[in-house]
């Protein structure tokens, strides 16, 4: 128990923060922000989607923060027992391809990958005007 509060506190120290479960994701959403970097391709991708199945944002009430500061992702639905992103068929490429348990090292690299390669996005403006 000791050893696993330890090396908790070392992944927080370092940034790392592994929610898996045997090395597998657990859906969790902790990992669903609403800034993500996105290509042109998948922005027409998720806007067809979710006018095709009429998805509407998806808000997170927190009694200190203010709807207008929702961070999380406005396709991650809270309203389940687990966490479920509302249009998982057409999830940008960062989320496909990200897993927390990653060494910081990996992580980075990832990151700086999509960051170079696609545009930075508000999630909620880009498809809410919010």
């Amino acid at each position: 128990m000791i050893a696993t509060l330890r090396q908790a506190l070392d992944d927080m120290e370092r940034g790392v923060y592994d929610f898996t479960k045997d090395g597998k994701c657990t859906g969790c959403g902790e990992c669903c922000s609403n800034f993500l970097p996105l290509s042109d391709r998948e922005i027409k991708d998720i806007k067809r989607y979710i006018a095709k199945h009429r998805i509407k944002e998806c808000r997170r009430v927190a009694p200190l923060v203010k709807p207008a500061e929702d961070w999380l992702c406005p396709f991650l639905d809270g309203t389940k027992p687990k966490d479920k992103c509302t249009i998982y068929q057409v999830r940008p490429q960062i989320c496909r391809a990200f897993v927390c348990n990653q060494p910081p090292s990996k992580v980075r690299v990832n990151k700086e990958l999509f960051w170079r390669t696609r545009k930075p996005v508000d999630m909620r403006q880009e498809f809410f005007g919010r």
